[in-house]
C-alpha cells in the first residue's frame, strides 16, 4: 500500500520478511529532498485490517475516477463522501504517531508489478519493494 507520493513514494504499508511494517521516507535536510532511506514500523492484525478496509476504499474510487466514471469532488477523503473511510485515516493516523520504529534505517527500491499494462493512466500501479539495511544512521 502507498499511501503518499511526492516525487517518489513517501509512506505506506509493506513487508519485511514475511510481516507487515508502516514505512515513511526520511527527509535529508542536507540535500533539501526526501532521501531513499525509510523507517520501519511493524503494525498488528487490527492495524492491517483497517488499513486494507481503507486502502480498498480508496483503490475502487480510484480506478472510478481515472476511468472517467466519477469526479474528483467524490474522492472519499473529502469532507462527507465517506465518513467511514474519514474514520480510518483518523484512526490510522493516530496509531502511527504511537509505533514504534526498528532500530536501523532501510534503502528501498520499489519495482512495478508486471501484468498492469491495461490500467488506465494516473492509476497507482502495484508496487514491489526490496528492503535493505542503510548505511545511515536514525536522527531521532
Amino acid at each position: 500500500m502507498v499511501w503518499d507520493y511526492y516525487d517518489g513514494v513517501r509512506t505506506g504499508i509493506a513487508d519485511l520478511n514475511g510481516a507487515p511494517h508502516y514505512f515513511a521516507s526520511q527527509f535529508d535536510d542536507g540535500a533539501d529532498e526526501y532521501s531513499d532511506n525509510f523507517k520501519l514500523y511493524p503494525v498488528g492484525p487490527d492495524f492491517m485490517q483497517r488499513a486494507l478496509r481503507y486502502w480498498s476504499i480508496y483503490r475502487a474510487w480510484e480506478h472510478k475516477y481515472h476511468n472517467g466514471k466519477v469526479h474528483l469532488k467524490t474522492h472519499p477523503g473529502r469532507g462527507g463522501v465517506d465518513v467511514e473511510y474519514v474514520e480510518l485515516r483518523a484512526w490510522l493516523d493516530d496509531q502511527v504517531e504511537h509505533l514504534l520504529a526498528l532500530p536501523s534505517l532501510y534503502r528501498a527500491e520499489f519495482h512495478t508489478r508486471p501484468g498492469q499494462e491495461g490500467l488506465a493512466a494516473g492509476i497507482l500501479r502495484q508496487l514491489e519493494v526490496s528492503w535493505s539495511p542503510s548505511s545511515e544512521q536514525r536522527n531521532d
